[in-house]
């Protein structure tokens, strides 16, 4: 049975991840016919503990959540910068520490994109419609997905759907501003924000700004489906 751990976000002494990081993917695996075991990770900071982690799953989602502590890319706090979380930090970014180091697959999800992006020695936009003047944020409140917009794709994301123009949700107000070291963006808005990335050089790390798993559709489950069949 493949095994694909997950990364939480923190609320006081809680941890929490929404539903459809675990459903959406079940439902998938099921109908590719692969058998899977969703785990969430507990953070920590001991790190005989993260290296087991690495060793012990398949394959890791990187989830979305509050901001990145913008000191890991060289930045003061921006105003418009809410949730950062350090211990979320401290540990994603040591547990891809030890994941790419066993060159295991790695899909991250909007945050996951960023914090993966950081961990490469990338900076992000710590509010980008304010820094870039945007009139339409890429940024819906309702949690579901409802601000959809076009999107073009290269690279991994054209040969995987077929199509170099897809719509996507959003719901974000972060993003990639320099790819870290051997990443290369595959997706872009109409108005120039990342949202798409993939690794050069290891063998599946790869990452999405978008929700896939929010309103899931044809281009989620060839995405969802592609990781695991990396994971297996």
């Amino acid at each position: 049975m493949l095994k694909i751990a997950l990364t939480v976000s923190s609320q006081g002494q809680d941890y929490y991840l929404r539903q459809r990081y675990t459903k959406v993917p079940l439902k998938f695996a099921a109908e590719a016919g692969i058998p899977l075991m969703p785990v969430i990770l507990p953070m920590t900071d001991d790190k005989a503990l993260i290296r087991a982690y690495a060793e012990e799953y398949d394959g890791f989602i990187v989830t979305g959540g509050g901001d990145m502590d913008p000191s890991y890319f060289g930045e003061e706090l921006h105003p418009a910068s809410n949730r950062v979380a350090p211990e979320r930090d401290t540990f994603e970014l040591a547990l891809l520490a030890e994941v790419t180091a066993l060159k295991k697959p790695v899909l991250g999800i909007c945050r996951g994109m960023q914090v993966m992006n950081v961990f490469c020695g990338g900076s992000l936009w710590q509010d980008y419609a304010s820094q870039l003047e945007l009139k339409a944020p890429h940024f819906t409140k309702d949690d579901g997905g409802s601000t959809h917009h076009p999107v073009t794709v290269s690279g991994w994301l054209k040969d995987l759907f077929g199509e170099e123009r897809i719509m996507t949700n959003s719901y974000h107000h972060q993003s990639v501003k320099v790819p870290g070291k051997d990443l290369v963006i595959c997706a872009l808005s109409d108005d120039g924000i990342a949202e798409a990335m993939i690794h050069t050089s290891l063998p599946y790390f790869r990452a999405t700004q978008w929700h896939p798993e929010v309103d899931p559709d044809g281009y989620s489950k060839k995405i969802f489906v592609e990781f695991f069949e990396a994971c297996l």
